[in-house]
């Protein structure tokens, strides 16, 4: 009953009120903002958890096309004055950069290589095209790939620079009315975003090849590092991509390359040639988390983490601004309880992260930095990145917490409807079978704690029309006018959350449940041995009936644990306070295992079995092997297979040492259990 509209809309003003990426001295005026609020409403230990990074900001910028034509681009968002927030700082329009792109002066012909996608590099191989020293122009679409993806593929081909807009097929007028008219791009709307290459090392060390003296003087050193772009590289709008495409020769873009802009697409080469002059600065700022907790009554040292991300590119609103005041609230919610002596069982840990458009920072620091706490005794990360960006729910979770958000959603009235959250996502399921609870891989906060820590997650939004994506249009005033009306769904955002939080942190029993986790397993082996197959037509590949049979192992023993625990809730017997303990040691234990020291191979970080975000942001199952493929690996398929094996018989036996302790009439203590958490092998 806490949260509320009126106080949602007023921290959604503030937190808008300008421009704000990471390090910017607004951001930290907002960092000061949410540690007052989190003291205010009552959390505890609130403090600062800072870490240095590099950030990197345009500062100049010039795009003209000097053949056939001579004309200057005009590279900025169109003002409408109605909005304040279209004006910017003080009428200075903004300059669109890619942030860590490579500054410099580049002439030279346009290849259009469609979504910039793997496989759009490739069909310009066949197609007999070649973009070594040319500018590449690509769009934000699907087949998905992430920006920086895009960019190292142009890089990694050849190419003089790089160019990326938003066609209006995706987020412009073929899909509804356009600001200030409607929440759907305008024709000068420009995406910005980072373009680290963090697949090559994802998020550490933050600072790169930036090393500080003895004197506290940061430097830069003489070769620029491997993560960070080479060419350089700038977001456009549709406008100015226009006078580009409309005028590009040779054969025309495959129908799947095709946009929404009123002429045919060709792929070029030239005969348009295009002048970049990229001026980007990099420094040495910080990157700035607000923390603040609220004790748990009988498990102080058991975290439940809820979290959401600060920066935005401009004003951020939608992304992530919806998300934190929807933070806000939730801390007042929690604080209101404490007030009323209404504590959970397990502390909440509030994390409002910095610098997660940039490079995943600040989530990924502190992870780091206490990744023994949470190995040991991290429950579940819950994160909301935006909170509305529309009516529509969005959920996604590590396997065993499915179940429980679909619960939570049940419990939750959609503002629009009446009816339940639930209800209206199952609306909208595409099987007819009930919502679909999304498996999550990183691309977000979650990614440190899921992937490198072994901690259970789950992700949400509200989704819809939201067409200004990364731009300043998304403000204050789309946010009110179009996108959440009445910041109804904002509010139900921070209920949700804060419904599923304080069930997390409060049950007596956690509600994990891995049965279905262990049936997801199958048919990942069969996506790998499809994979394998396909790299080496006409030789059957290694099967995974090893790791099969482990996983229906796994499944035979979640599901006999999860009979048990409903003999129990049925007969009302409950569980003693031990037992609770011993069986919530072993559910967290679970997640744990699916993690091994070493990483992958090609990136280290990544400790996860089952999961791992290629680099352009597309999900890998069993990566290990999935890279092994890649790479023509094959003689390392038994000892990854061996890996999944080991994994999913240590589930198997920590799930049944579970249901003895469901189903046991005594108190005796189980050994090992908390080790067994914090090392990720079961005994």
């Amino acid at each position: 009953s806490v949260p509320d509209e009126q106080t949602l809309g007023r921290h959604l003003r503030i937190l808008t009120e300008a421009p704000h990426p990471a390090g910017s001295p607004r951001n930290q005026e907002l960092a000061d903002y949410v540690r007052d609020r989190f003291v205010e409403y009552g959390l505890e230990d609130v403090h600062f958890h800072d870490t240095p990074a590099l950030l990197s900001r345009g500062e100049s910028l010039s795009v003209d096309i000097v053949s056939p034509v001579s004309l200057k681009l005009a590279m900025a968002e169109d003002p409408y004055p109605p909005d304040p927030g279209s004006r910017t700082l003080d009428g200075v329009r903004l300059v669109a950069y890619h942030a860590y792109g490579a500054s410099g002066d580049v002439a030279a012909e346009v290849v259009y290589a469609g979504g910039g996608a793997p496989e759009d590099f490739a069909r310009l191989k066949t197609l007999g095209i070649d973009v070594r020293g040319r500018i590449v122009l690509m769009r934000y679409s699907e087949p998905y790939s992430y920006r920086g993806y895009k960019v190292y593929m142009a890089e990694s081909a050849g190419a003089a620079g790089a160019v990326i807009y938003s066609d209006p097929m995706e987020d412009g007028y073929a899909v509804g009315p356009v600001y200030p008219r409607g929440p759907w791009g305008p024709a000068s709307h420009i995406q910005l975003g980072a373009i680290l290459y963090d697949w090559l090392g994802f998020g550490a060390p933050f600072t790169f090849h930036w090393k500080r003296r003895n004197d506290g003087v940061w430097v830069e050193g003489r070769e620029r590092d491997r993560q960070l772009p080479r060419i350089p590289s700038i977001p456009m709008s549709y406008e100015d991509a226009a006078e580009i495409l409309a005028r590009l020769g040779g054969p025309p873009a495959p129908p799947d390359w095709q946009g929404a802009l009123p002429f045919t697409y060709h792929v070029g080469p030239g005969p348009v040639k295009l002048r970049m002059r990229v001026r980007n600065r990099e420094r040495i700022g910080t990157m700035r988390d607000v923390i603040g907790t609220i004790k748990g009554r009988e498990e102080p040292d058991k975290w439940v983490i809820v979290g959401n991300h600060r920066d935005g590119w401009v004003h951020g609103a939608v992304d992530p601004s919806t998300g934190t005041a929807a933070l806000l609230e939730l801390a007042r919610a929690f604080g209101t309880a404490a007030r009323q002596g209404l504590r959970p069982r397990r502390s909440v840990v509030f994390a409002n992260w910095d610098a997660e458009e940039d490079l995943l920072g600040g989530s990924t620091s502190w992870a780091k930095d206490y990744r023994d706490h949470l190995r040991l005794d991290g429950v579940v990360y819950l994160n909301v990145d935006l909170a509305a960006g529309g009516p529509e729910f969005a959920g996604g979770a590590t396997p065993a917490l499915a179940e429980f958000l679909m619960e939570i959603t049940r419990a939750v009235d959609d503002p629009r409807t009446g009816d339940s959250v639930y209800r209206s996502w199952a609306a909208r399921s595409k099987t007819g079978n009930g919502p679909e609870v999304e498996a999550i891989v990183g691309a977000t906060d979650y990614t440190a704690f899921q992937e490198h820590i072994g901690m259970a997650c789950i992700d949400m939004s509200f989704n819809g029309a939201y067409g200004v994506y990364h731009s300043q249009y998304d403000n204050y005033f789309t946010v009110s006018r179009f996108v959440d009306p009445g910041f109804r769904y904002s509010t139900t955002m921070a209920k949700l959350w804060g419904l599923a939080t304080w069930r997390l942190a409060d049950a007596d029993i956690l509600p994990m449940r891995y049965s279905a986790y262990a049936r997801a397993i199958p048919p990942y082996c069969d996506a790998i041995e499809a994979k394998a197959l396909a790299a080496r037509p006409g030789i059957a590949p290694p099967r995974l009936q090893a790791a099969r049979d482990a996983a229906q192992r796994w499944e035979v023993a979640a599901t006999a644990f999860e009979k048990a625990l409903r003999g129990r809730e049925r007969s009302r017997q409950g569980v003693t306070p031990e037992q609770a303990r011993r069986v919530n040691e072993r559910l967290m234990a679970v997640e744990r295992v699916m993690t091994e020291d070493e990483g992958l191979k090609s990136r280290p970080f990544f400790k996860h079995l089952i999961y791992a975000p290629q680099p352009t942001y597309r999900r890998e199952e069993l990566p290990r092997l999935f890279e092994a493929i890649e790479a023509g690996d094959w003689g390392a398929w038994p000892r990854y297979e061996g890996q999944l094996v080991a994994a999913f018989d240590g589930a198997a036996r920590l799930l049944a040492e579970a249901r003895q302790d469901v189903e046991s009439d005594d108190d005796l203590e189980s050994v090992g259990v908390a080790e067994t958490a914090a090392s990720g092998r079961s005994r």
